[in-house]
Parts: structure tokens; C-alpha cells; sequence
């Protein structure tokens, strides 16, 4: 029996080899949003062990280094076996270690206040990494669960899903997106590199004055786009290809594309700006009528004239992480897949997060959201977990070409089991809470494990609400969007990356709440669109430093009043309210 500040039951089970002269461990398999109080009664045999037991369980995600921890018991609780118990999460990875204090000496509501020996509750800390040995462990687990029973080897290229475990992997994750085949690749990266690289070749361009290439050697993309901020221009070192940057303003004639420098939004950021919409998409077509000689945007990075006959590829993020996770409304999503299959350019999805995307559109299967592009790219180490892994996801053609181009890649190699299985693990535990309700793949009927993103966005716009009903906490923060469309927000603050750093020191110190672990500055310099935001002055705003806010499975579980209680204490501080701080 568990007590009834419990959410979720609690599962008592001995460890192998249980009778009743040996007692050193009892295993705790839990579900429970926040651990409190707990009262455990337990029999076995003819004897009976009761009393509290770790009076409180706070999470916290900084010494989350195993999925077990040793917790001392009272001696009048277990007055024959004064050992320890194990917290094991039934589910992996674990979702937040807990730091156990016995109640003669603190309650609950003290922890807020007394952090303890260095334990810290960060509001920030989205995923918890589990330690090498812990991954690997946990990979052989999963081998069991998966049934996998051999190596892949170069990519099981002539294996069929009988023979391969890789095979029936890309099949499912083919399947559960709509698609006719997936392929396996080490890193989003590759996965895109290859996309463009085939789509560049499928249709030459109409006006073939590429020196004879036969091929569109240019693609389109909104300025914040990883293959631009991230890759070390990649596509134009390694694939001899051009990017055209997409003008993230409905208005045309409020400037040309380019003044959207990759490298300052990289530095910078890019407050207010929008996401790839229609009338985006619509200028780019519209702004040439085929002629070289008409052409007025210019590619990146080396700005060379461009016009609309010579784009192979229109990528798409979904959701757009640079600009706080926001999405393209999904009518427009399906609108700009007529345009493009009007003027023959492939509609390729950057779905990086597109679990996170397809939750935020409402969609009810990953099919849904699949459905208006020609070609995808999956992550599974973000929202997923994996250690790291990607799917590359198309009709038969295009993956059998995409085969060729991983192992001219090198990226077949003799075996990729650790990021396969760790993907594939990932991927079953995380599907979206439609597709994991009825019965799994495998025939078994689990719903302890999803990964709900949809009650993760809710819970982030939430936490955001109350913060911006905060008064004190709105001077020195401005949320972009202000209500999340996805998981996932981007902060600007008002004072600078030294001052920022000296508060959230100031607050963890006396609090125990680290408010923001990963903060980077920016010069003021910000490059965007007021529109989303509705304000005449978003480029005028005044910020010296930005972060990223993601609520994933570890911060998730933080209490509301958690959220605003830190950063309460971080604005008092910034303000200069120091006597009523804490």
C-alpha cells in the first residue's frame, strides 16, 4: 500500500533469491510526477516491515549519474533489517534521480530554501544523460526487448527484415511516417547532405546553365536553417551547392533576403522573426519569370545570382528551433507542397523535432504530419534520447539512391548497433501517445512508456503563463514566441551575459535552483520580423544575452511554483531587490 499523495501506484517487488532471512534490498518501481511522502507496508513470509521511509524525494537532475540510488532507512522502521532500499525507474532513461533527507531533521517545503550538500533543482536541464556504463547496459536490455539477436553489417543493404535488425527498423519507422522505405544514417548532417545531393540530380533544370552539369545546383531554405548556421557551409564545400535564403517577411520590398547574415543570427539570434510562411515561398517563385537575366536574389554563401528554375530543394523545418520552436501553419505546410510540385522542386522536411512538430500541430499520427513532403529526415538523439542516430525517409527510388551515397559518404559502416539499437529503443519508448495507446509493433500493450510532447508544450505554456503574470520577472525577460507552439521557447534578457551569470550564481547559492545552466550573449544586433510577436519596436529591444528552454522529460516534472519561485529570485536579484530576495 502506498500513501495518497501518490498520483501513480507504486510497484513492490523482491529482488531474485527473496525469502525471508534475506532483506537487503527491496526494488521500487515507480510513476510519480513528484515524489513526496511515502508510506510502505510490506509483507512477505511472516514478517512485516512498515514506517516512513526517505521522508522526501526531490528531483533533481545534476547528480543523475544512475538509474539506482542507496537510501539509509530509519532504524525503527526496519528494525530487523536496517539496510537500504534501490529506486529503479521502470521506464529508462530515468526521468530525474532523487535526493533522499530523513523527516526528523527536514520536511518537503525546507528544501526549497536549504539546498543540500550541493543539490541543485535545475529548471533548464530537459534531458537526463545517463552515464557510459548506464548506456550500455541499458543497450544490451534493449537488445532483449527489441530481439535482436545479430550484427548488422554495412548496413544490411542486401538483407531483407527476416535476416536484418536494421531492416525491420527502417521498415517500421517507413511505416509509422507513411512512407515506402527509411535509411539508417549516423547524423542528420549526412542524412540532408544526401538529400540534397539526389534531389539535385532527379530533375535537371530547365534552363540548364549550370556549365553542362545537368543538375539544380541550389536549394532554398529560411535563414536559420541548420545546413547554414551549423554545418560550416557543408553543402557548398563538399556538395558544390548554393543555398537561397528565404526572406522571413511577407513583404518583399522591406529587403532582399540576404540581409539575413547566417553568422549574426548565429552570434545573435534572431527575436520576433517568423517561420517559413506562404506568401514567403510565394515571393520566391513569383520574383522571377525563368530568366537568368531577371534574376535579383543572390545564393549563399558566395552570391551568385539566382533564379527560381535552378532550386532543386525547398527544406522545410518543422518545428523551426532558431525561432523559439515555432511552426508554419499547417494549411500553409500543405499549400507550399502544391507549389513546389508545381514548379518541380522537391519539398524536403527537416523534422530534426517533427515528434515535437506533429504534437504541436495536434496531428494524431506522425503519417499526418509526414504526408506533403517528398522526403524526411528524422532525429533520434534530441527528443528521443538515443545516443545518437538519424532516419532518412523517401519512396524506394530515392532511398535506394540515398544507399549509394551513404557508403560514398562512408557512412555504411561494418556495424552501427550501438546508435541503431539505442535509436530504435528510443523511438519505441517515444512515439506519439495516440500510437503507443493500443498495442506496440511487437504485439505487447505498454502505455507506462510514452513520451507524451504534447503534454510537455502544455506544460511549458503554462509554466510561461504564470511567469508572465509575474511582474517582477517581466522587466528582465521577453519569451519567443510568447506562447509556445511546440515543447520548446527561446528567452532574451535584459542586462548583460556577466550580469546574467553573477545572478543565476547568486540564486543557485542561496536557493538550490539553478534557473538557466546554458546562456549565451548577444550584441543587440537582432535580425527578425515583428510580426510574430505584434511589436512596432522588436528590433530595438535591448538584449545582452539569449537561451533556449526546452521542457523535456527531466524539468517536466518540476512543480510549477518551482518555475516561478527560481526565477523570482533570479529577477529580485537582477533588480537589485536584495532585501527581499529570499
Amino acid at each position: 500500500r502506498v500513501s495518497k499523495e501518490l498520483s501513480h501506484p507504486i510497484l513492490i517487488k523482491p529482488p531474485a533469491g527473496w525469502n525471508d532471512d534475506c532483506c537487503d534490498n527491496i526494488m521500487i518501481y515507480y510513476h510519480a510526477n513528484r515524489l513526496k511522502k511515502i508510506s510502505l507496508v510490506c509483507s512477505f513470509a511472516s514478517s512485516v516491515l512498515s514506517g516512513w521511509v526517505g521522508s522526501a524525494f526531490v528531483p533533481h537532475q545534476l547528480h543523475a549519474e544512475s538509474s539506482a540510488i542507496r537510501l539509509r532507512t530509519h532504524s525503527d522502521a526496519l528494525p530487523k533489517y536496517s539496510n537500504s532500499l534501490s529506486l529503479l525507474a521502470q521506464h529508462e532513461p530515468l526521468t530525474g534521480a532523487f535526493y533522499a533527507m530523513s523527516s526528523e531533521n527536514y520536511d518537503y517545503d525546507e528544501f526549497q530554501r536549504v539546498p543540500i550538500a550541493g543539490k541543485v533543482l535545475d529548471l533548464q536541464m530537459h534531458t537526463r544523460r545517463k552515464s557510459p556504463a548506464e548506456t550500455l547496459a541499458s543497450l544490451s536490455g534493449a537488445c532483449e526487448t527489441l530481439g535482436i539477436d545479430t550484427f548488422d553489417v554495412y548496413g544490411d543493404f542486401d538483407s531483407d527484415e527476416k535476416q536484418s535488425y536494421l531492416r525491420r527498423f527502417e521498415a517500421e519507422v517507413a511505416h509509422t511516417f507513411g512512407k515506402e522505405e527509411s535509411v539508417f544514417c549516423l547524423s542528420g548532417g549526412m542524412a540532408q547532405s544526401i538529400a540534397l545531393l539526389i534531389n539535385s540530380r532527379k530533375n535537371p533544370p530547365i534552363h540548364d546553365d549550370n556549365h553542362g552539369t545537368g543538375k539544380r545546383a541550389s536549394f532554398a531554405c529560411h535563414p536559420t536553417s541548420h545546413l547554414l548556421l551549423h554545418e560550416n557551409n557543408a553543402f557548398s564545400e563538399l556538395l558544390g551547392m548554393e543555398a537561397v535564403i528565404i526572406s522571413p517577411n511577407s513583404d518583399s520590398a522591406k529587403g532582399n533576403p540576404m540581409q539575413y547574415d547566417p553568422e549574426v543570427l548565429k552570434e545573435n539570434g534572431c527575436y520576433g522573426m517568423e517561420p517559413v510562411r506562404l506568401s514567403h515561398v510565394q515571393n520566391l517563385f513569383s520574383s522571377h519569370d525563368g530568366s537568368a537575366s531577371s534574376a535579383t536574389d543572390l545564393t549563399y554563401p558566395n552570391r551568385k545570382p539566382i533564379n527560381c528554375t535552378e532550386i532543386s530543394t525547398l527544406i522545410l523545418e518543422l518545428p523551426h528551433r532558431e525561432v523559439g520552436g515555432k511552426l508554419t501553419p499547417w494549411e500553409e505546410v500543405e499549400e507550399i507542397s502544391r507549389l513546389c510540385k508545381e514548379r518541380g522542386v522537391k519539398y524536403h522536411c527537416d523534422g530534426a523535432r517533427i515528434f515535437e512538430a506533429s504534437a504541436g500541430y495536434g496531428h494524431k499520427s506522425l503519417k499526418q504530419t509526414a504526408e506533403p513532403f517528398t522526403s524526411i529526415y528524422v532525429s533520434f538523439y534530441k527528443g528521443l534520447g538515443a545516443i545518437s542516430g538519424a532516419m532518412l525517409l523517401g519512396d524506394s527510388e530515392f532511398c535506394s539512391e540515398a544507399r549509394v551515397w551513404l557508403r560514398r559518404m562512408g557512412g555504411n559502416l561494418y556495424s552501427v548497433m550501438p546508435y541503431a539499437v539505442s535509436s530504435w529503443d528510443g523511438f519505441r519508448r517515444n512515439r506519439l501517445k495516440e500510437e503507443v495507446h493500443g498495442n506496440n509493433i511487437d504485439g505487447s500493450h505498454d502505455q507506462s512508456q510514452q513520451c507524451n510532447f504534447e503534454n510537455r508544450r502544455k506544460k511549458l505554456a503554462r509554466v510561461l503563463e504564470l511567469l508572465h503574470a509575474d511582474t517582477r520577472i517581466t522587466p528582465i525577460v521577453q519569451f519567443d514566441p510568447v506562447v509556445p507552439e511546440t515543447n520548446i521557447v527561446h528567452g532574451y534578457l535584459r542586462m548583460s551575459y556577466d550580469e546574467c551569470m553573477a545572478a543565476l550564481e547568486k540564486v543557485e547559492q542561496s536557493t538550490g535552483i539553478r534557473v538557466l545552466s546554458r546562456v549565451r550573449s548577444c550584441d543587440g544586433t537582432l535580425q527578425g520580423s515583428c510580426d510574430s510577436n505584434d511589436s512596432s519596436d522588436a528590433n530595438n529591444q535591448k538584449f545582452g544575452c539569449r537561451f533556449e528552454w526546452t521542457m523535456g522529460e527531466s524539468n517536466s516534472l518540476i512543480e510549477d511554483e518551482d518555475f516561478v519561485s527560481g526565477w523570482n529570485a533570479f529577477a529580485q536579484v537582477v533588480l537589485g531587490d536584495q532585501n527581499n530576495a529570499y
